[in-house]
Formats: C-alpha cells, sequence, structure tokens
C-alpha cells in the first residue's frame, strides 16, 4: 500500500480547486481527442541534495499535454514499478512545486532515512484514460536534508506567503509557528522588514517555551504603519526563531522565511459583469465547435486575479475557472459543450439555467456589485446519426508489408475515405486486438486521405511494442469528433518491421546507436553493446572480492583506435544482472545489461548463427580490421576483434586483435559459464567455458571481461 504523507502543512498545500485552467490560451480539450502527457522537467538524473538551511527552496515538477483541463496526479517512487509510493493531487495544473522540507516530507512517508541519498522516480497519471496517459517515468537522485537534532523548523505562515489585514476584523489572529524535536526554553520570535533582522524596527518577543505567538491584525498593521509602510501597500516582512540550549543539547536557530503582509485597505474597485448580458441565451452549435463564448467583466485596477463560477442552482452544481489578471473568460463551443455534459450531466439539446459570477482575488481591493447573472445554455443539438467515414481506397484487409529502413519516406499505399462531417479532423487508430481494445491513435489532419509510408507503419507497429517484430495490427479511420462521426470499417496489415538503426537513451546526455540485423528468425544487434549501466540507471558494482577489479572495461590499440569499435567488456555477472538465476538451459533469456526490450544472447541463438553462417566464421566476421583472415559478413553482424580481459586489473586484453568472444546465459557448473568465440587463425564459430562466477578464492578468473551482444525479444 502506498505511504500516505502525513505532514499537515503539505497536506494542506494539496488541496486544489475541483477545476481551474487558463482560459485565454488555445484550448484543445474538445478537438484532440485521447493525447499522451510529456515529462518536462526536472530533467532525467538531476541531482537534488536538500539543505535545510534553505527550507524554503522551490522545485518544479512539470508536465506537458496537447489537451488541456485533464485531472492529474502526481506519483513519486523508489523504483519504476512504484512498489513504495507517495502520490499528490495537482489536479487539473501541469506543474507542481515543493518546498525543501516538503519534498523531505514525501522521502520520510517513504522511510529514507535522514540524510540517505536514493533514486526517487517520478510520474504523472492522468485520472481519466480516456483523456490521456503518461507512459513516461523519471528518475531523480535526492538526498535528504541532514536534520541537526536541535533545529528549530518554522511550520507557518508558509514561505511566501501572503498576510491581508482586514480592516473589518482588527482583533482577529495571525499566528506565527514553529517547532523543535529538543526541549528549548527560551525561544525568541524575530520578525523584521529586512532580511538580517537587524533593522531599527525589527520586533523581538520572548516567548519562553511556547511553540507559537499570536499578533492581532491591528497589531501587526500598527507595527507596518510606524515602519513608514502605506495602507494599501504590500511588504516583505522576515522572521526567524532563536533558541539556545547548552553542550547536552545544542541548538540550532531556525532559517529566515520571507512572508508578504498587506496593510488595511481603502475602498475596494467595483467589479462590474459585462457580457453575456442578464438572461442572455447561448445556443451552442456543433458546426461552430471552435468559436468561442466570452465571458467578461470590468474592473479599474491591478494586481488582483480573478475566477469565473458557472453554477447550477438546481443540482448545486458549479464549474470555477481562473483567468489571471485577464477580465474575460473564452472558451470554445466544444469545450462548453464538453463540460455541460461531463460536470452538469446534460444531455444532447438540453437547455439549462446558469448563473455565472467573478471573485475577485483580494475583496479588499475590488468587489462586484453585481454578485452574479442568469444565463441560458444549450447544448450542441443531437445527432440522429453520426456521418460514417468510409473508406474508398487503402491496403485490403490482411495485406503483408516487410517496411524497409532503406526506403523509410517512401509511401507504400494510400488511405482516402469520405465523410460528410464538417470542422472534424481524422486520425488513425490501430491496435494488436480485433476488437480495437488498448488501441493508439494518430491525429491527422482535416484531409480525407494519408500516404501510407515504410516510417509511419513502422512508428504504429513501434507504438504497439512491435518494433523489427511480425506483428497483425488492426487500424481504422476515426474523428477526433466522434459524436459526429462513425469509424471506418476495421482491416489489418501483417507487419514486419524495419531493421532501422537502434537508440539506446539510457543516457539521455549520450545516447548510443546500433545497427541491427536479422539472422534466421533472429533480430541483432550488429555491434557490441557500449553500456556502462543497466537500463533503468542501476550503477555497475565490483564483482571480484579479492582484487575489486571493475565490472566493465574498455579498450582501444592501433588496429582499432576508436574504443566503441571494440564496445564494452563485461564480467559476466555484470553482463546477466540476475546470474544467480542462470542455468544449465540453452535458451534462457535474461536481460541483463541489455536495453529493455532486448536480452543477452542466449547459446540457442548462437548455435542458430551458426547454422546461418553455414558454420563459416568468414561469414559473421566485418570485412575490417581481421589480420589472419578474411571476413565477408554475409550475416551482417560485423564480428571485430576484441579479445578478452582475463582480469579486471591488467591494463589490455589478450587476442585483441585476432580473437573475438561474447557472454551467453548459460552455466555449466557452479563456477563457469559458456561464451561463444571467433577466431582469427580458425574459420570456425565456437563455445567455450571459463571461470567466471563471483567468489572469494582462486586467482581473480571471476572477473573475467568479454563482450555482449544483444538479441531483440520476440513478445
Amino acid at each position: 500500500m502506498n505511504k500516505i504523507i502525513r505532514n499537515t502543512a503539505l497536506a494542506a498545500l494539496f488541496v486544489v480547486p475541483l477545476w481551474i485552467g487558463g482560459c485565454n490560451k488555445d484550448n484543445d480539450f474538445y478537438e484532440v481527442g485521447r493525447q499522451p502527457v510529456t515529462l518536462t522537467r526536472p530533467a532525467i538524473d538531476t541531482v537534488i541534495v536538500l539543505n535545510h538551511e534553505h527550507p524554503d527552496s522551490l522545485y518544479t515538477f512539470a508536465w506537458s499535454s496537447r489537451r488541456h483541463f485533464i485531472d492529474y496526479k502526481l506519483r513519486f517512487g523508489l523504483d519504476e514499478q512504484f512498489t513504495t509510493s507517495c502520490e499528490q493531487n495537482p489536479g487539473v495544473s501541469d506543474s507542481w512545486r515543493l518546498s525543501t522540507m516538503q519534498l523531505d516530507s514525501v522521502l520520510s512517508s517513504m522511510n529514507v532515512a535522514i540524510g540517505a541519498t536514493v533514486k526517487l522516480y517520478w510520474t504523472v497519471e492522468v485520472v481519466d484514460p480516456e483523456v490521456g496517459w503518461c507512459d513516461e517515468v523519471r528518475r531523480l537522485t535526492v538526498t535528504r536534508c541532514e536534520l541537526p537534532t536541535g533545529l528549530i523548523l518554522l511550520q507557518s505562515p508558509a514561505s511566501e506567503a501572503k498576510i491581508v489585514l482586514d480592516r473589518k476584523t482588527p482583533e482577529a489572529e495571525v499566528v506565527f509557528e514553529w517547532e523543535c524535536p529538543s526541549t528549548v526554553p527560551d525561544y525568541t520570535l524575530h520578525i523584521g522588514l529586512d532580511a538580517g533582522l537587524s533593522g531599527e524596527g525589527t520586533m523581538t518577543v520572548a516567548c519562553q517555551s511556547e511553540t507559537s505567538h499570536a499578533f492581532t491584525m491591528q497589531e501587526l498593521d500598527d507595527w507596518l504603519a510606524a515602519q513608514g509602510i502605506e495602507r494599501n501597500a504590500e511588504t516583505p516582512v522576515y522572521w526567524q526563531v532563536t533558541g539556545t540550549g547548552d553542550l547536552n543539547n545544542p541548538i540550532e536557530n531556525s532559517a529566515v522565511r520571507t512572508a508578504t503582509v498587506r496593510r488595511v485597505t481603502k475602498d475596494p474597485v467595483a467589479l462590474t459583469l459585462a457580457e453575456p448580458a442578464t438572461d442572455a441565451e447561448l445556443l451552442l452549435d456543433a458546426e461552430k465547435a471552435d468559436e468561442a463564448v466570452k465571458f467578461a467583466w470590468a474592473c479599474d485596477t491591478t494586481g488582483i486575479t480573478y475566477t469565473l463560477r458557472l453554477h447550477d442552482a438546481e443540482f448545486d452544481k458549479s464549474a470555477t475557472f481562473s483567468t489571471g489578471e485577464t477580465t474575460s473568460c473564452e472558451i470554445s463551443q466544444g469545450d462548453l459543450d464538453l463540460l455541460l455534459e461531463q460536470t452538469f450531466g446534460m444531455v444532447a439539446s438540453q437547455k439549462k439555467k446558469f448563473t455565472w459570477s467573478v471573485t475577485p482575488s483580494d475583496a479588499e481591493f475590488a468587489a462586484a456589485d453585481e454578485t452574479e447573472r442568469i444565463v441560458y445554455i444549450r447544448r450542441f443539438e443531437a445527432v440522429t446519426a453520426a456521418d460514417p467515414i468510409t473508406l474508398t481506397e487503402g491496403p485490403a484487409d490482411g495485406t503483408d508489408y516487410t517496411l524497409d529502413y532503406a526506403r523509410k519516406d517512401e509511401k507504400l499505399t494510400t488511405a482516402a475515405w469520405t465523410c460528410n462531417a464538417r470542422g472534424v479532423t481524422y486520425a488513425l487508430e490501430y491496435s494488436l486486438n480485433a476488437d480495437m481494445s488498448a488501441s493508439k491513435t494518430r491525429p491527422l489532419t482535416a484531409e480525407k486521405s494519408a500516404a501510407l509510408t515504410h516510417s509511419l507503419l513502422d512508428d504504429m507497429l513501434s507504438d504497439l511494442g512491435g518494433a523489427y517484430l511480425t506483428r497483425t495490427i488492426y487500424w481504422r479511420v476515426t474523428s477526433t469528433v466522434s459524436i459526429k462521426t462513425a469509424p471506418s470499417e476495421t482491416r489489418s496489415l501483417r507487419l514486419t518491421g524495419m531493421l532501422r538503426p537502434y537508440t539506446d537513451l539510457r543516457d539521455p546526455a549520450s545516447p548510443e546507436t546500433y545497427a541491427v540485423v536479422k539472422v534466421g528468425e533472429d533480430i541483432w544487434m550488429a555491434e557490441n553493446l557500449r553500456a556502462m549501466s543497466y537500463s533503468d540507471g542501476t550503477a555497475f558494482t565490483t564483482v571480484d572480492v579479492i582484487y575489486g577489479n571493475p565490472a566493465a572495461k574498455t579498450f582501444s590499440n592501433g588496429l582499432i583506435g576508436d574504443a566503441k569499435v571494440r564496445g564494452v567488456y563485461y564480467s559476466w555477472p555484470t553482463a546477466l544482472r540476475t546470474y544467480e538465476e542462470a542455468t544449465e538451459a540453452e535458451d534462457t533469456r535474461m536481460q541483463g545489461v541489455c536495453p529493455k526490450g532486448w536480452h543477452v544472447s542466449t547459446m540457442q541463438e548462437w548455435k542458430a548463427v551458426q547454422a546461418a553462417a553455414d558454420y563459416s566464421a568468414a561469414r559473421v566476421k566485418s570485412a575490417q580490421y581481421w589480420t589472419g583472415s578474411t571476413g565477408t559478413n554475409d550475416t551482417g553482424l560485423s564480428i571485430v576483434p576484441a579479445g578478452k580481459f582475463w582480469h579486471g586489473n591488467v591494463g589490455a586484453p589478450d587476442n585483441a586483435d585476432d580473437k573475438a568472444s561474447f557472454w551467453t546465459t548459460t552455466k555449466t557448473d557452479a563456477t563457469t559459464a559458456q561464451m561463444f568465440e571467433v577466431f582469427g587463425w580458425s574459420n570456425e564459430i565456437v563455445p567455450w567455458n571459463f571461470n567466471s562466477r563471483p567468489w572469494s578464492e582462486g586467482d581473480g578468473t571471476a572477473s573475467m571481461l568479454v563482450n555482449v551482444r544483444c538479441v531483440r525479444d520476440r513478445d
């Protein structure tokens, strides 16, 4: 079960309105259909060291989607599966900010120790999977605060809090609160107008052992007046709590925190509703789905933000929209129609009475002279039958295509259709299932045809997890306005994916791209693996107990000056990662150091290479680099001489210019594992076994390092 954040201040921060969104930007809510969500910041592998001396530093988590008004959940976890996790609810916001102490509280809720450094994974979930999804998970490295035992921690007001002194309630209290794990007999609260709290007007209040102090609004206003702050004016106010201890109970003063305080105000400026007029009728029209409905008002002041509220008194339901400092809100008819359906439960063609009102963020500065207006809104008229999309041209059901990377931009065929609906954007919907469940959607345009290129079909296959493989996919033409159109018939395609280069993005700053080749029925990387960490970002560990030798190395010399050609040499435990699970079976599939969706080549797959090459090493060797024989590379595997490191602590591999060695996933006995080798002095491709498992006795052969080739998973 997910952990629950128990910090009440943090929990309070996460309370958001049900419906908040910017109304004055392009809004694709109605038109774009189900859309992916992309994480934007922090970047992958960002390192965050939390510092209690800067408790109010802010960390922003942000994401984006073409579709607005999506309700999100932000999740943190200690692994990619989020088995131990923490969840917050940013609502429809596309970003979320946490202070140092709030992020520290997130880690604490997952039982991360004080001062510990962990890999923290984060993602967002779309509450309604019908409107979007997020496949991305990002990893951070975060270190919890080193919290001294006697540190005084400020609680409220929060950092950068805004305190408005209300002339109507002069006796209302503004409470300053703090806490400390240790006993402090003499807390002192300092409040001033300069960050150093050394100015002439700084207040100091002796609080003894109390962990809070309350000022009335009148007291704070009188103090600000004495400092020359004018009425209505805002000013930053700095505050800190200090205390003393002894050698056995040292106390560390709190950080300095800032709040903004505004003195009592003058009479508020009038806020006047402008449009729609009282009792106006808004008759929504599906043919004008992109046109805007405008709500507007006037208020002659600055520094105020507004919230528009649309309310159904009959069922007491509301939708609210934040407009910032803009005195209007424009909503497309399509968006408004969907809102009426989803939030207010209206059916097509239904007309209903609403009230609309505008609330300023600060009633002391602005007040509405008209509390609300009545408006009647009718949903899009009911459609007796959606216009069908009829395919007029396209590949026949069951057509078989082998996709070619060398011709990726060439058109294989054209899909064309007819449809009487107007003002719609079409899309290709595709799935591995004939009932179109678990489908993906690729938006097109308003045109009624689409070129089906090698690249487009390969992208569709890859979207469904079938890159490089042969799969039957089902497709149809649909639109992003489902009430106006019915999808076309569903057809199938038998696609064999491109043998396109594979790019490994485990290190975003230094991606590695590999040639890919098909040998027999298997898809192989045609280059030695060059990864220096596991695909989830986990670092390699030292595997030789005696010598402390490295788990992976690289090498270059005069024959091959670029170390990337030979790739990385790995110990067998490092190559397999979960080597304890290896058996004597020849078909054991283990991802090991390979990318997700790939695995370390097996004995069975190497034997298939032997057969495909007619047992001739020349047919798997690169035409370059070999000194003792000539490779024809008929299979495309491009094997180069690299040799093997007998120990991780030696400077160069043996036979670096006339032998290639590759780990498999098969063990021979408790301390040996199988590899395949190709020799410069022989035309054979042969299996071999060597001491290769980590143990605490012996001559260090546990750290033998050779290359790895990866093979694509077939399912």
